[in-house]
């Protein structure tokens, strides 16, 4: 019986499952290969943008975001080229003027179109609606015979427009007209206004209507979130086994863009190459299904993943290639049965020199149990010398993993070489780390969640924001010099982060008077990364907050959680945390990143409910809403916090006569 795989996965496929694993530079080497060879793939590149997006290497990511928008659309959805000339209009110091900043020593005259309408848009906002609406008709007038692009954005843009207003019935109104008139019945812009609409209304009349056309869409178009809707449209019609259908299906299809791959998938690879299966076991996969005329291995690894351990020995015992032996070692490891799996890795590694996962895993366990059969092997100036050299190469390429170098010091002390080299190599491995357990869990820094506008599109992005303090002379601090707000920040911006900063302060003086006995003790510096572009707005309040707030409390916060958040005082001991926009932007960019949790504000809970841009069930698994900042303190932060002892050194303030 055949053990081999099915099919031999793509270099892509293998990216996909080891950036789920958490192996950026291998995931990252496979990428490379590939685009290589396929330079114009657009789910490769996609991936590559989410590797650097992981690493916070923001710069680069949105460079290949930007080539995928361009290579994946003729054209600019014209709902989308709205949302950012109205992000324009609503943002004076980023949108005045006839010229966009397209980077920092390069600007652009805007189309005279864009800049009526940006007018419009500014009207409206000025609580002049029928006057925008007016605007907006004027040039749909003007150009309705010569451009009809300009023509239809402006049609779009009046009933939008009435839509803001809330008049959802004029809004209709205006885009059945347009779909009236001769090239615009099946126009994709117009019936995605449409269907929004419809379902804003809610008459049954109204949702089939709008079922009709994301039937007609879902059939026409390949577009995710029209699967949303269809489960969203299906659900609240009461037609509950097909709203089940196609919710299953727009998860699988978010997954699937988002990179994120099923057990199947995972599976296939890893019959295919060696992957750690006590590391696999801990991954959240969906999808437990298997594909038809899959391998006996593929059977055995996702028995294994199933927790069917016995199962999965029986089939990979029948095998006999490195690679069954490898995954029945592994077997072994998850049954706690150390010595079999000893035996067995030993076995392999005799032949397979260049496994550095199991030659790190022995030499871990060696410095634990001293296992005198494993001392044997690495002592062996042959075999040992071949390990070293594995190790050595991948350290090179991987020059910031300290499991490499503490590897190579215990593999050293176990050959008669210098002493010295192997106490230098685990030293090195000690620094490098307490450097990774500072920043995987560090003091100030803070995941914020953010959007990052493209013309015509949105992109959710995750960046750091930075909190620090230095010692005052004197007790003398305490405060958040204007000039030690640091970034490229707007001028309202940066006034908000100085208002948060004496909020928390004084919240944190209140909330926890016997840890903060010190905080004057010190002057304070806020950073926000990614400064080669502006930020704006004031969602950047909520992970401000927990960042001042961990300094003060000199209380690591988690790397694996986003905020965001407007921050308002109540009063010094309540701070409310209010409503923002793009929250499924940054919902989405938080699932890119894969990352565990992102906080946001209670009052978005019901509007994100309804959007369609992001499945419920990743809603359900990701996003935690908090309506003050104890609810986020104690998501972030930790519940002991609010129980946390008094220090001695407190304690001593505390008693001390002032």
């Amino acid at each position: 019986m055949s053990v081999l795989a099915s099919a031999t996965p793509s270099r892509l496929d293998e990216a996909r499952v080891l950036v789920e694993l958490g192996e950026l530079y291998d995931a990252e080497a496979r990428l490379v290969e590939h685009l290589d060879e396929q330079p114009d793939d657009l789910d490769a590149l996609s991936l590559y943008a989410k590797i650097k997006h992981m690493r916070g290497e923001l710069s680069q990511a949105i460079g290949c975001w930007a080539k995928v928008h361009a290579r994946a659309s003729a054209r600019v959805a014209a709902q989308t080229q709205l949302r950012a000339i109205f992000h324009l209009a609503t943002d004076p110091e980023a949108g005045a003027g006839e010229f966009v900043a397209l980077g920092q020593m390069q600007l652009a005259r805007k189309p005279a179109v864009q800049l009526e309408l940006e007018q419009a848009f500014s009207q409206f906002l000025r609580r002049r609606p029928e006057e925008a609406r007016q605007t907006c008709d004027r040039l749909a007038l003007r150009h309705r015979d010569r451009d009809r692009e300009v023509y239809k954005l402006a049609r779009l843009a009046s009933a939008w427009i009435a839509e803001l207003s809330g008049d959802l019935a004029e809004a209709c109104n205006a885009l059945e007209a347009l779909g009236r008139e001769r090239g615009f019945e099946t126009d994709l812009d117009r019936v995605l206004a449409l269907v929004g609409l419809y379902e804003r209304i809610g008459t049954p009349e109204r949702l089939e209507a709008a079922l009709h056309i994301c039937l007609y869409l879902h059939a026409n178009f390949e577009k995710i979130s029209v699967l949303g809707r269809l489960a969203s449209l299906t659900q609240r019609l009461g037609r509950e086994q097909i709203a089940r259908e196609y919710e299953g299906q727009y998860l699988a299809a978010f997954r699937r863009r988002m990179h994120r791959p099923t057990r199947a998938e995972v599976v296939r690879v890893a019959a295919g190459q060696y992957l750690p299966l006590p590391k696999l076991v801990r991954l959240p996969l969906p999808d437990p299904a298997l594909l038809p005329g899959s391998s006996q291995r593929e059977r055995a690894l996702a028995d294994a993943l199933s927790g069917d351990l016995a199962g999965a020995r029986a089939l990979l015992s029948e095998g006999e290639s490195l690679l069954d032996q490898k995954y029945l070692a592994d077997l072994a490891v998850l049954e706690d049965d150390l010595g079999t799996a000893v035996r067995r890795y030993l076995d392999v590694l005799r032949v397979d020199q260049d496994d550095i996962r199991i030659a790190t895993w022995l030499l871990e366990l060696y410095e634990q149990t001293r296992d005198p059969a494993i001392a044997a092997f690495f002592a062996d100036p042959e075999l040992g010398q071949l390990v070293r050299g594995a190790l050595e190469d991948a350290s090179r390429a991987t020059p910031l993993r300290p499991s490499l170098f503490r590897a190579l010091a215990t593999l050293l002390s176990l050959q008669p070489v210098n002493p010295d080299e192997a106490n230098h190599w685990r030293a090195h491995a000690e620094a490098l780390s307490e450097a990774h357990r500072r920043d995987t869990s560090p003091v100030g820094r803070v995941l914020a969640a953010a959007a990052y506008h493209f013309l015509g599109t949105s992109k959710g992005l995750i960046h750091e924001l930075w909190a620090s303090r230095d010692p005052a002379p004197n007790r003398q601090g305490g405060s958040l010099p204007m000039t030690s707000i640091l970034g490229n920040l707007s001028p309202e911006l940066r006034q908000a982060i100085q208002n948060v900063f004496i909020s928390v302060r004084e919240y944190a003086r209140s909330k926890f008077p016997h840890l903060t006995t010190d905080l004057r003790d010190y002057t304070y510096t806020f950073k926000i990364t990614k400064e080669d572009e502006p930020s704006y707005g004031l969602s950047a309040g909520l992970p401000a907050a927990v960042a001042f707030l961990s300094v003060f409390l000199q209380r690591p916060v988690p790397q694996d959680v986003a905020l965001s958040g407007i921050i308002s005082a109540d009063s010094h001991d309540v701070l409310v945390v209010r409503a923002v926009g793009d929250t499924e932007h940054k919902v989405k960019g938080a699932y890119n990143r894969n990352l565990r949790q992102i906080v946001l504000p209670l009052q978005n809970r019901a509007e994100l409910a309804q959007n369609a841009l992001v499945p419920p069930v990743v809603q359900a698994e990701l996003v935690r809403y908090v309506a003050d900042l104890d609810q986020a303190v104690r998501l972030v932060l930790g519940e002991d916090l609010f129980r946390a002892p008094l220090r001695d050194s407190d304690y001593q303030r505390t008693v001390a006569p002032s």
